[in-house]
């Protein structure tokens, strides 16, 4: 099976459908200009202009719409004024809209920026076009933050110290924003910065900003800014914030007396200059972060899960030099947590970050303790990335990780030393096209020499996406990085995905978005084949509600060298070629009740798989929230023994917030595959910007049949931290 045919076959039958037409216009020669008015006089966050300077600052509106029909004007008008201080810049917006056409999901902070209606603005401090930082608030008042470079990567968990209040009438709601100027990063003097206003109107599922963004990118794409003006930033204010916590925590264990113990620590932040901070931590505790969900993995791929721990989130985009997560030289999640998620205390440890129109640098050092077997370890991690030409970079990057020797258990092994050597960059001619690449070399006092690599080549505009992507592995093994398939490989892949828009559609119907991928991973020791497959999408329609069909077909072809065991079921080497079939369909999510339904069938390997998942949730109100997912895997006539399982996973979510600063949230999820089932309910309280107190209970059980395989924990912590600001 050649995989790429497919690829080709399927443009070649669209290819009467298919205009090639430039419809993502080039940013502007000329960029517009909007101006701040400065203010004399205090101005209260409250959301109701009151103040003098809200009279004499100058509307700017003219929205256009991004989504569902660009450049054309907003449906509902939106009057933005911006004012300034010497301590902060301050942004009104009046968001004309019924009351009762208003939808927020729920009052978490980093919401979702699809499926609710938000105001917000991007600021380019260093008017380079490629950095930004984001905000965005909804009509209760949500904050949502995040970091963009490059107009591809984003950091959503960065959380800045900004102030922001809303009210909400029966034609309109207010929003009232103070962004203090230290938070941003400049030129020393500058007088002018890089905007973009945008907002959702989601009862329309209609996206607008000023000015006008091609609906092919986000809403963050800084080349498009325009120029606010009418200001000079005041002297950067070399800034320090001390954040230090107290934690009491009480555990109880199968078998095990209980313990309970009380923690102090924190951190401090250093605004060295505007564009380079320095962040300390010692007695590092992320007791407060989301615990990882369960999953069941019938894939021969290791499972992916994201990093949640707030000291590793903050910039991390400049540790970034890979394309995606299946080959990374630096994975955060290796410091800290062992291979099952668990947590390994952590000494304490520093990152710098420095950020310009010209450079990134980072450099991070941690160290962690000696913990239940695993090894004390020292990390490290240098990173640079010059920028060149346009929104192009060049950069690289050195991981080191040393494990100390040690003797556990009468186990005896020796300090193991670590290091990778990256090169990678991005070039981008045109807003449409891009190619970005890294080169790593790992080297290990137990495993050698290694060779990691990608490429990733894509072209966008609003009629398709089509993108080429290539991974290699000899041998490659990142002591703090990550590789998703633990074997030598290549990966080749196309990727091609079509949006076809037309007023003969059903009214209902905003796009027809048909798509096709390949993937081919072949052994990088002798180029033998060792799976591919061709996700093949003829149907997807997107409505106008927001609400989705997928119907995909997906060929398979899988060579195993040596036996596999998806839910403890062994296959026998050898070659199984077979096709699945999969239908999802999504409601509209902005919706006081939504759900998302996937089924898939077909062949698998020598015997049959059939998946069902649904996912419901029901919001009357922003403030409460609940959702219930279950998952159910049958498999049958699978394997060396012909035998069947069936897997089931269930979730269930609640939320409820008296505010966007006070939430309970938790989870109670269960799988019978490895039988364990787990609590998570939390309580948190931001009582002032950034200073927070937590509640958390986790639970943990593990049923066996046998006294000796049961297994259960209760954990109980209370955490306080404050920020000092100065």
């Amino acid at each position: 099976m050649q995989p790429d045919r497919f690829i080709f076959v399927f443009i070649g039958l669209l290819t009467p459908f298919i205009c090639f037409a430039q419809d993502i216009f080039e940013p502007p020669t000329m960029r517009p200009s909007f101006w701040a008015t400065p203010s004399s006089a205090p101005i209260s966050i409250d959301g109701d202009l009151n103040e003098q300077v809200w009279r004499q600052a100058k509307a700017v509106g003219d929205f256009v719409q991004k989504e569902p029909v660009q450049n054309v004007a907003a449906t509902y008008a939106t009057e933005v004024y911006v004012a300034y201080d010497e301590s902060a810049l301050y942004i009104a917006a009046i968001c004309f809209q019924p009351k009762g056409e208003t939808r927020v999901q729920n009052l978490q902070r980093d919401f979702s920026f699809d499926e609710n209606d938000l105001f917000g603005i991007a600021i380019d401090g260093f008017m380079d076009q490629r950095n930004a930082v984001v905000f965005q608030t909804t009509p209760p008042g949500n904050q949502r933050d995040l970091q963009v470079i490059d107009g591809l990567e984003s950091n959503l968990n960065w959380d800045a110290q900004w102030t922001v209040r809303t009210r909400i009438y029966e034609d309109r709601w207010v929003a009232e924003i103070a962004i203090p100027w230290r938070i941003l990063r400049y030129r020393e003097g500058t007088d002018r910065l890089g905007i973009i206003f945008a907002r959702n109107v989601r009862s329309l599922n209609e996206e607008t900003s000023l000015p006008a963004v091609p609906r092919a990118f986000s809403v963050e794409r800084m080349a498009y800014s325009g120029e606010l003006r009418g200001f000079i930033t005041p002297p950067s204010n070399r800034s320090i914030q001390l954040t230090p916590y107290v934690l009491w925590r009480r555990l109880t264990e199968t078998n095990s007396s209980d313990r309970s113990d009380i923690e102090v620590g924190g951190e401090l932040k250093w605004a060295i200059t505007p564009n380079t901070v320095l962040d300390l931590t010692i007695n590092t505790d992320f007791a407060q972060a989301d615990a990882d969900h369960q999953v069941i993995n019938l894939d021969r791929f290791s499972v992916f899960f994201p990093e949640r721990r707030q000291f590793f989130l903050e910039n991390a985009s400049i540790f970034n030099a890979s394309v995606t997560e299946w080959i990374s030289p630096f994975f955060s999640r290796r410091i800290g947590l062992d291979e099952s998620g668990g947590a390994i205390p952590l000494d304490g440890g520093l990152r710098l970050t420095s950020r310009s129109s010209k450079q990134q640098l980072g450099l991070l050092a941690m160290r962690q303790q000696s913990f239940a077997g695993t090894p004390a370890a020292s990390f490290a991690v240098a990173r640079y990335a010059r920028n060149i030409s346009g929104q192009s970079r060049f950069g690289g990057m050195l991981t080191y990780r040393r494990d100390d020797a040690s003797s556990v258990a009468g186990q005896i092994s020796d300090e193991n030393n670590n290091a990778t050597y990256t090169v990678d960059g991005l070039w981008k001619p045109t807003q449409a096209f891009a190619i970005q690449g890294m080169v790593s070399v790992s080297d290990d006092d137990k495993t050698g020499t290694g060779t990691g690599g990608q490429l990733w080549v894509s072209y966008r505009s609003n009629r398709m996406t089509l993108s080429s992507l290539h991974y290699y592995n000899k041998d490659y093994n990142p002591g703090i990085g990550l590789e998703l398939l633990d074997t030598n490989y290549m990966m080749n892949s196309l990727i091609a995905n079509f949006d076809f828009r037309s007023n003969k559609f059903p009214l209902s119907v905003r796009s027809f978005n048909p798509g096709i991928s390949a993937f081919s991973f072949r052994s990088s020791d002798d180029n033998e084949l060792l799976f591919a497959y061709v996700p093949i999408r003829p149907l997807r329609l997107s409505f106008q509600s927001g609400a989705r069909i997928d119907m995909i077909i997906e060929p398979n072809r899988q060579h195993l060298e040596e036996s596999f065991s998806p839910a403890g079921i062994e296959i026998a080497p050898g070659e199984y070629d077979y096709t699945r079939y999969r239908i999802y369909a999504k409601t509209d999510q902005s919706k006081r009740f939504a759900a998302n339904v996937r089924a898939e069938t077909g062949n698998y390997f020598d015997g049959k798989l059939r998946s069902y998942s649904v996912s419901t949730r029901i919001a009357p109100w922003p403030q409460f929230e609940l959702s219930v997912d279950y998952q159910i895997n049958e498999l049958e006539d699978l394997g060396v023994n012909t035998e069947s399982n069936t897997t089931r996973l269930y979730r269930v979510n609640g939320r409820f917030a008296l505010n966007p600063r006070l939430q309970i949230t938790g989870f109670y999820q269960r799988d019978n595959l490895s039988d364990r089932s787990a609590w998570n309910f939390r309580l948190s309280w931001e009582y002032r910007p950034l200073s927070y107190l937590f509640v958390v209970y986790n639970k943990n059980d593990r049923s066996g049949l046998t006294p000796g395989s049961r297994f259960s924990q209760d954990q109980f912590i209370v955490k306080v931290t404050y920020l000092f600001d100065k």
